[in-house]
């Protein structure tokens, strides 16, 4: 596998690696509630890929094989399925962590 081929995983790690360092940094107990992180990431996730699997399978959308990683779940590039969980739980850490920001600023 080409270098293209990983460029889909690098960029879900760039959104990862760039809000991760939010936990500790504004002390977050996201991560230490994986159920109400699961259910946010099922209820922000689900729809859009069920709707990727239709698009996928109705032909109005496909995935690059020269820029995605050969495994394949019902159609799916991996990285794609990825995609649902990651920008999910980047999101919740970014508003976690603004919503911390924003209530030490009105502590001031």
């Amino acid at each position: 596998m080409s270098l293209p081929h990983w460029g889909y995983v690098a960029m879900l790690a760039f959104c990862l690696a760039g809000t991760l360092p939010l936990v500790p940094a504004f002390r977050l107990s996201v991560l230490r509630q994986p159920g109400r992180l699961a259910v946010a990431v099922l209820l922000g996730g689900t729809p859009f890929l069920l709707w990727d699997l239709y698009a996928t399978h109705a032909g109005h959308w496909w995935f690059d094989a020269d820029q995605t990683l050969p495994p394949r779940i019902a159609g799916l590039p991996l990285e794609e399925i990825g995609f649902f969980v990651v920008i999910p739980v980047v999101s919740v850490l970014t508003f976690e962590a603004v919503r911390v920001a924003r209530r030490r600023g009105a502590d001031r």
